[in-house]
């Protein structure tokens, strides 16, 4: 079971817009890891500094890594929330107001709404 704190966010961008802004945007990590998983309702885009921090989510969860404080996280875009905005979850393993770290995921994300 993949458990984190839930951030909900609101878009115009098109699916395909806002997934390729997010490759452009992330620039916490050199090459982040980065994997689309679309559901029935949404599309699930997995973040993260690369394949072992993955495997690592998926085998335990959401987690923070203790030496680097960093951790992967997951941004789930729901086109079909109205006709007229898009809804975005954003889901980190820890609170922005706790996490420098993921501060930063979050007004990443956040910019490019």
């Amino acid at each position: 079971m993949i458990t984190g704190i839930d951030y909900i966010l609101y878009t115009d961008k098109s699916e395909d817009a806002f997934i390729e802004k997010i490759k452009e945007s992330i620039t916490l990590w050199k090459n982040p890891y980065i994997v689309n998983d679309n559901e029935d309702e949404t599309t699930d885009i997995f973040v993260s500094r690369d394949e072992e921090m993955f495997q690592l989510m998926d085998e335990k969860g959401f987690y923070v890594d203790e030496l680097s404080g960093e951790g992967p996280f997951l941004v789930m875009f729901n086109s079909r929330y109205s006709s007229k905005e898009n809804r975005v979850t954003l889901v980190l393993p820890k609170e922005t107001d706790k996490s420098k770290f993921f501060k930063q995921v979050f007004n990443s994300i956040k910019s490019i709404l």
